[in-house]
């Protein structure tokens, strides 16, 4: 609204200087000013200063809504603590991110905010790409590492080798098939993969370019392979992607958060986590409800 108010104020002062100019000329020519050019520069002048009167009352009435949303920012970030603390006590948990679409900040902020409400968090396993089963060196490699007969895995390599890695990460006890597939530049890892079973997955997704969106090549196949562990899922996102992976994650996920990156949806991932209820939430259009409704205990 600013930026329109700036092109009118342009606009005037472009007129006022045309008008000014002709009035100059005339008047160097010998000719009088022309009086409905006058009254024209008047009723400009008044038109002028209104919107200069304006726009110094909507920059203010911006500037108390900036500070009414300051306020509200700060009250969020100082409860959030007060109504996630100590509510995972007891829970194990694993973080798959699968894109780097969004940026790696966001799994550490979800590593924080579980470990805040008393969660333990073993790992991060960031999924960089696609397995490319066209390639037959790759693909070869892949069958001895994971120790798989070529007769059964050539239409469902990446299932095969998605369902191990679930086994792996779930039981928590580590394996050279981490360290491979992350020297083949497939996933990252973060953590330790050492440290015994988990009993959730929370699966962070969402993309910020529809070249980096592989929710059907990626996420798609490790929610299956997941589902045959039995471990609690999450499907998480932050707010701002472009590309959505509610979708996808409320059909094979007990909950989701579309809306990660914000108090709100910190808290209420804590609510999923330690209800173990059913329930999809945010602010976009695939939710169900913004929050679910807290019981404080004082």
């Amino acid at each position: 609204m600013i930026i329109d108010l700036r092109y009118h104020v342009v606009s005037l002062v472009a007129v006022f200087l045309a008008l000014g100019l002709g009035i100059i000329i005339g008047a160097n020519l010998g000719v009088s000013a022309n009086p409905h050019f006058e009254k024209q520069i008047g009723q400009l002048e008044q038109t002028y200063q209104k919107i200069r009167d304006d726009q110094k009352l909507l920059q203010a009435s911006l500037q108390v809504k900036d500070n009414e949303i300051d306020i509200a920012n700060q009250f969020q970030k100082a409860i959030v603590p007060n109504l996630i603390t100590n509510r995972l006590i007891g829970k194990r948990i694993a973080i798959i991110r699968t894109t780097p679409s969004v940026d790696f900040k966001y799994a550490k902020r979800l590593v924080n905010l579980l470990r805040q409400a008393g969660a333990e968090v073993t790992s991060i396993t960031t999924f960089t790409k696609t397995i490319d089963v066209a390639d037959a060196q790759l693909k070869n490699e892949i069958l001895d590492a994971f120790d798989l007969p070529a007769t059964e895995v050539d239409k469902n390599l990446v299932q095969h080798v998605d369902n191990k890695l679930a086994q792996i990460i779930v039981n928590g006890q580590g394996s050279s098939q981490l360290i491979f597939l992350q020297n083949k530049d497939l996933i990252q890892l973060w953590g330790d993969y050492n440290r015994g079973y988990v009993d959730t997955i929370v699966f962070l997704g969402g993309s910020m370019n529809p070249e980096g969106n592989h929710q059907i090549d990626i996420d798609q196949p490790l929610l299956e392979a997941f589902y045959n562990t039995r471990v609690a899922k999450i499907g998480v996102e932050p707010s701002f992607v472009t590309e959505s992976y509610m979708h996808l994650y409320q059909s094979k996920c007990q909950g989701t958060v579309d809306n990660v990156d914000t108090p709100p949806g910190e808290v209420t991932l804590v609510y999923l986590l330690a209800s173990g209820k059913r329930g999809y939430y945010g602010i976009k259009d695939t939710a169900r409800v913004f929050i679910p409704e807290f019981k404080l205990n004082y």
